[in-house]
């Protein structure tokens, strides 16, 4: 009976031991569960979160451009007399009147010693003029004599002196003398406009021909740089021979769609990036909107299913590295915001009083908490919305998505409650 006695105490004493083990050790994995869930909830919520801080918010439009110069210009000639000098290198800077070729005029310049010594024999034109001078002063003397005689005639005629044949007689002789003297006034009017015509076609041929000889200096029309040659010695001096570029004033051109033109205007700011200048961001300004959209070679509109329209952006900044024929990237700013705390989009939502709120994750007790915090919206751009309210500061946790928080985690440990929205509690901003 003692035996008997003994072992079932023993039987019952390893089966309380067995319990209390098992119960220990359900204790020990439900609290490593709960605290590597809470962990991990915690790891992922703090990954989705936003530190506040002070930022700029920008809204702009997204354009890329062509770097060209604000004044270009190509110099041509129109002389075929071949390149005799050329006094300018590529890259050269130049004023304007610099002198950058020379054609050679040797067969022009005699053709000027021509012009000259032909406009100098004019001794035929001249005996011309000399005879039609003497014909005209005879033809005044025998007038006067015939007026003379004539008015002299009728009153004789009158008293009776002479006969009617004297008196007809003299008149017709008077007559004659009139258009004679016409004929002769008329004759040296005409060698005179024939001689003065001359004289004037003689004279634009010189100028035509000195004209050339200047125009053979081939000069710098503006300050700037030369950015090409073409002229060669020996080859014809006609067609383009340089290209000159004012390279320190820079314009880029760029095309903007349809739909953002309502929103362009002259006078916006621009930033400017590009593959040369790294991460240097260079200031722009809107300076021209053509008026029309953009045109093809022939000048008609060109017909496409999104038109757009010619915005020439001034570069504002000198010693860019930008160079003409380089291509851009441009930011066109449409609205700016500096100093101000922005948050995601999905960051804000509305409460049931109707005001807009954000969740931030605090430090209660060494552990995080969601707390809703009033706020007033501002400006919004495609990812950010700027937010204000006086719980706001630099450092405070703001969730990145407001649809990921549930009633119930309201005050408590972040990502420690799998509770359901309840209807009315929030709702998603509109």
């Amino acid at each position: 009976m003692i035996k008997l006695k003994n072992r079932k105490k023993t039987t019952i004493f390893i089966v309380s031991l067995v319990l209390v083990i098992a119960v220990l050790l359900s204790v020990t994995i439900l609290a490593a569960r709960r605290n590597s869930s809470t962990a991990t909830l915690r790891n992922t919520a703090l990954s989705n979160m936003t530190p506040l801080s002070r930022t700029e918010l920008l809204n702009s439009i997204s354009v890329s451009g062509t770097i060209e110069s604000a004044k270009s210009q190509n110099i041509y000639s129109t002389l075929t007399y071949p390149v005799k000098e050329i006094y300018v290198h590529l890259g050269d800077k130049v004023k304007a009147g610099d002198l950058l070729a020379k054609l050679d005029t040797a067969s022009l310049e005699l053709d000027i010693a021509q012009q000259k010594a032909r406009m100098l024999n004019n001794s035929g034109m001249d005996a011309e003029l000399i005879n039609a001078e003497a014909t005209l002063k005879t033809a005044e003397i025998d007038l006067q004599i015939k007026t003379t005689t004539y008015e002299d005639n009728k009153i004789l005629f009158e008293s009776g002196y002479i006969s009617d044949h004297e008196l007809s007689q003299s008149e017709t002789n008077y007559t004659l003398a009139v258009a004679a003297y016409g004929k002769a006034v008329s004759s040296l009017d005409a060698i005179r406009n024939r001689i003065k015509q001359e004289n004037d076609t003689q004279q634009i041929a010189l100028q035509k021909l000195e004209k050339n000889l200047a125009d053979s200096l081939i000069k710098a029309p503006l300050d700037g740089t030369v950015t090409a040659i073409y002229a060669k010695i020996g080859s014809p001096g006609s067609g383009l021979l340089f290209v000159i570029e004012d390279t320190e004033n820079l314009i880029i051109t760029a095309y903007v769609k349809e739909y953002d033109m309502g929103r362009i205007h002259q006078g916006q700011k621009v930033t400017i990036k590009s593959d040369a200048t790294g991460d240097a961001v260079l200031n722009g300004e809107v300076v021209k909107i053509a008026p029309t959209s953009a045109k093809s070679a022939t000048g008609e509109t060109i017909v496409s299913s999104t038109a757009e329209f010619e915005t020439q952006i001034a570069v504002l900044d000198h010693d860019t590295g930008l160079k003409i024929g380089m291509n851009t990237r441009l930011e066109i700013i449409l609205e700016k915001k500096a100093g101000v705390y922005a948050v995601p989009y999905d960051a804000v939502s509305v409460n049931a009083a109707g005001q807009s709120i954000v969740y931030a994750v605090t430090n209660e007790n060494g552990k995080p908490a969601i707390k809703e915090l009033v706020v007033e919206t501002g400006m919004e751009t495609d990812f950010y919305t700027e937010v204000r309210g006086d719980g706001l500061s630099d450092g405070i946790m703001i969730l990145n998505d407001a649809a990921s928080v549930k009633p119930g985690d309201l005050g408590r440990e972040a990502g420690s409650s799998n509770r359901p929205l309840m209807p009315g509690m929030m709702t998603r901003r509109p």
